[in-house]
C-alpha cells in the first residue's frame, strides 16, 4: 500500500510535470498562447508548430526522463550501490558505440539497425557490470566504479577512433549521441520507442518487491524465495532495453537516473515500488525542464540537453560523494 505522503508526492510531482509539459510547449522560438493552446484558435502555422515540433520533443523527454530514472532506481537496488547509475557505470557509453558502429561502420546497414546495436552495447556492459557486481567484497562499490570509468574511457576511445574514419554527415549523426537532443523524431519513431519503454518498464515493476528485498541483501532476499541469479539477468535486460532505445534515439542525457532515484527516497522512503513510480516522475519532470532551459538559455541557440542535464546532476553526485564519506567516517568513529 501506498502510505498517503507518497501519494500527495506522486500526485505533486504529476502536476508538476504537467505544467512543464503546457510551458514546453506553449515555450519557443515561435511562441503559442496559452488562450490559443486552450482555446482551440490556434492558426496552420501554430498548429504545425505543435503537432510537428512541440509535442513529438515533449513526449520524447517525459519518456526518455523516466526511462533513464527507472533504469537508476533498478541498478541502484540491483547493484546495492548509491551511485549506481547508466551513465556512471558507462551503460549509454556502450550503447552510443553500438549505435555509431552502426551508423560509420555498417553504414549500409540502415536506421533500423540502430537501436537493436545500441542496445546489445547496453546489455554486454550491463552484463560486465553484473559479473563484477557478484565478486562481493568490501572493495564492490569501487570495483564496480572503477569498471564503469572503464567503460566510458574504452568506449569514448572507441568512438574517436570511429570519428577519425567518419564523413561530415556521419560526423553530425554522431555528434547527437555526444549531446544529447529530444529533437527530430518522428511520431513512429516515438511510438516504438515508447513502446519498448512500456514494456521493459512493465518488467520492472513486476521485479520490484524482489528488488527491494535484495536491496536488504542478499541473504534476506533468498529467505524470502528470490532467485537472484534470474532476477539479475531479467533487470539487466529491461535496464538495458531502457537505456539502448533511449539512447539510440535522444543521445546520452546524463545524470538522470542518478538523481532521480535518491530524490524519490527522500520524499517517500525506500519502498521499490513507489521510488520506482516517483522516479520515473522525476526523471520526466527534470528533462523536461532541461528542455526548455536548453531552449532558453541562448535562443535562437539550442544548447545541448545533455549538457543541462550534467549541469543539474553534478553537485547531487558531490552531495552523495560527501554524504557516503561522511558516513564512513561516523561508523569508522563508532568502532
Amino acid at each position: 500500500m501506498i502510505d498517503r505522503r507518497a501519494a500527495l508526492v506522486a500526485m505533486a510531482l504529476a502536476a508538476a510535470l504537467v505544467v512543464a509539459m503546457i510551458g514546453s510547449l506553449a515555450f519557443g522560438a515561435y511562441p503559442i498562447s496559452l488562450s490559443a493552446l486552450f482555446g482551440g484558435s490556434l492558426d496552420a502555422t501554430s498548429k504545425n508548430v505543435l503537432i510537428e515540433l512541440r509535442a513529438p520533443r515533449v513526449i520524447t523527454a517525459c519518456v526518455a526522463g523516466a526511462a533513464f530514472a527507472l533504469a537508476g532506481a533498478a541498478m541502484q537496488s540491483l547493484f546495492r550501490n548509491p551511485l549506481a547509475d547508466p551513465g556512471l557505470l558507462g551503460v549509454p557509453s556502450a550503447a552510443g558505440l553500438g549505435a555509431a558502429t552502426v551508423v560509420v561502420v555498417l553504414a549500409s546497414a540502415g536506421a533500423l539497425a540502430v537501436w537493436p546495436a545500441a542496445m546489445l552495447g547496453a546489455f554486454v556492459a550491463v552484463m560486465l557490470l553484473i559479473a563484477f557486481a557478484q565478486r562481493g567484497g568490501a572493495q564492490a562499490t569501487a570495483s564496480l566504479l572503477l569498471l564503469g570509468v572503464a567503460i566510458n574511457a574504452a568506449c569514448g576511445a572507441a568512438l574517436a577512433l570511429i570519428t577519425s574514419i567518419a564523413t561530415e554527415s556521419q560526423l553530425r549523426t554522431l555528434a547527437f549521441w555526444m549531446l544529447g537532443s529530444f529533437a527530430n523524431l518522428s511520431w513512429s519513431v516515438i511510438a516504438g520507442m515508447s513502446v519498448c519503454v512500456v514494456i521493459a518498464s512493465i518488467f520492472l515493476a513486476r521485479d520490484a518487491n524482489a528488488l527491494g528485498a535484495l536491496a536488504l541483501g542478499e541473504r534476506t532476499a533468498r529467505s524470502l524465495g528470490v532467485d537472484i541469479k534470474r532476477l539479475r539477468i531479467r533487470v539487466a535486460i529491461a535496464c538495458a532495453v531502457l537505456v539502448a532505445v533511449v539512447t539510440a534515439f535522444c543521445g546520452n542525457v546524463a545524470f538522470v537516473g542518478l538523481a532521480a532515484p535518491h530524490l524519490a527516497r527522500m520524499w517517500v522512503g525506500s519502498g521499490q515500488r513507489i521510488v520506482m513510480l516517483v522516479s520515473a516522475l522525476i526523471g520526466a519532470l527534470l528533462c523536461v525542464l532541461a528542455d526548455i532551459i536548453a531552449r532558453a538559455v541562448a535562443a535562437p541557440v539550442e544548447l545541448p540537453v545533455g549538457a543541462i542535464t550534467s549541469i543539474l546532476g553534478v553537485p547531487m553526485l558531490v552531495w552523495l560523494v560527501l554524504k557516503m564519506s561522511r558516513a564512513q567516517s561516523l561508523s569508522g568513529r563508532s568502532l
